[in-house]
């Protein structure tokens, strides 16, 4: 049923009906109730397509996971939970959630661009934020609302939300030190990942905090995957003067770390200290040791993001001059063993 059979049920106009229907101020609440009733009864639809058209919206927001090969897997447990917390706080202001994967760089761009010209969605979160990242630039100069999960050297002054690499990275290291590590490597992913360079930033902090030298050799970027993690470990430890400890910017590079171990005989927590970075599912409770790494509120976070993109929406609109939502969301130490050996 359409608009115009419900207005006819009831012998009132369409516009009131559209007005009630809409919680006007200009329907009483008795007509508004009438109405809500009726329409529930008749199973009345609405058009979404000439409602968009009416308010200029089609209430929807996108998220962009991050770009990723076959064998990265790391976004699935993380983002379904952040998605979840996303959609709670959009489904409360009606409104829907559309969820975006590429992999390649070209192909993730021009499908922004797609999602932009053809007004896919009302406004963008962005993950997988690069330190030069086209892809805030061009949002920016389309001047299209975006939430940016991670920070960026591009896009100008913008809204992101990104976790605290840096305290994260310090944290690990003092660990670390504490149990006499001083030739302490560290594993990140490569192609211009922001959350590399910020963590690489907390490594070097960290090192010169407790007086120990920055030596790049032990600093590697690969894939986030546990291949990448796997072949960190394996260049680390071919090394004339390996590390006695490593950490990692992700679990899921972790776990390529322990495969790698383990066909060397040696043992995490016991022959050599292994930290997880970023916690993002159940595996790091059933590994062996179990493995020492930052957890995070992910579903809260996906909250605090749908609240971020709604803060960037035009409203009634109306040029948004709201604040921007800057923030930086904090990770909590596990402290488990596999990264509680002594330095020899």
């Amino acid at each position: 049923m359409g608009i115009k059979k419900l207005a006819s049920h009831l012998n009132l106009s369409i516009a009131t009906v559209s007005r009630a229907l809409n919680a006007s101020a200009e329907v009483s609440a008795a007509t508004r109730q009438r109405v809500l009733e009726a329409a529930a009864e008749l199973g009345y639809s609405p058009n979404k397509a000439a409602e968009s058209l009416r308010k200029g919206r089609i209430d929807t927001i996108g998220l962009m996971l991050p770009m990723r090969n076959p064998e990265e897997n790391y976004t699935l447990s993380l983002f379904l939970t952040l998605a979840d917390g996303i959609q709670t706080v959009l489904s409360k202001q009606q409104l829907d959630l559309a969820i975006y994967q590429s992999n390649s760089d070209e192909d993730e761009l021009s499908r922004l661009r797609r999602i932009v010209e053809r007004r896919q969605v009302d406004g963008l979160i962005v993950s997988g934020t690069r330190r030069h990242d086209p892809r805030l630039d061009y949002l920016a100069k389309q001047k299209f609302p975006f939430v940016a999960f991670g920070r960026s050297d591009s896009g100008g002054e913008h809204a992101w939300i990104d976790l605290d690499f840096e305290a994260a990275a310090e944290e690990a290291i003092a660990r670390l030190v504490g149990f006499e590590h001083r030739r302490i490597a560290i594993g990140m992913p490569g192609q211009d990942a922001m959350q590399a360079h910020v963590y690489l930033k907390g490594y070097k902090r960290a090192l010169k905090r407790f007086g120990l030298r920055f030596d790049p050799a032990l600093a590697l970027h690969d894939e986030l995957s546990e291949r990448g993690g796997y072949r960190v470990t394996e260049a680390l430890l071919a090394s004339s003067a390996p590390p006695t400890a490593i950490i990692f910017q992700s679990d899921c590079m972790a776990i390529g770390a322990y495969r790698k171990l383990s066909e060397l005989g040696l043992r995490p927590g016991k022959d050599i200290a292994i930290s997880g970075g970023v916690l993002t599912g159940e595996v790091p409770d059933y590994l062996s040791p179990r493995l020492t790494g930052f957890s995070i509120t992910v579903r809260e976070l996906g909250m605090r993001m749908a609240e971020a993109i709604l803060a960037r929406l035009p409203a009634d609109g109306a040029q948004n001059h709201r604040p921007l939502i800057q923030e930086i969301w904090p990770l909590q130490l596990k402290a488990r063993t596999s990264d509680a050996s002594v330095a020899n």
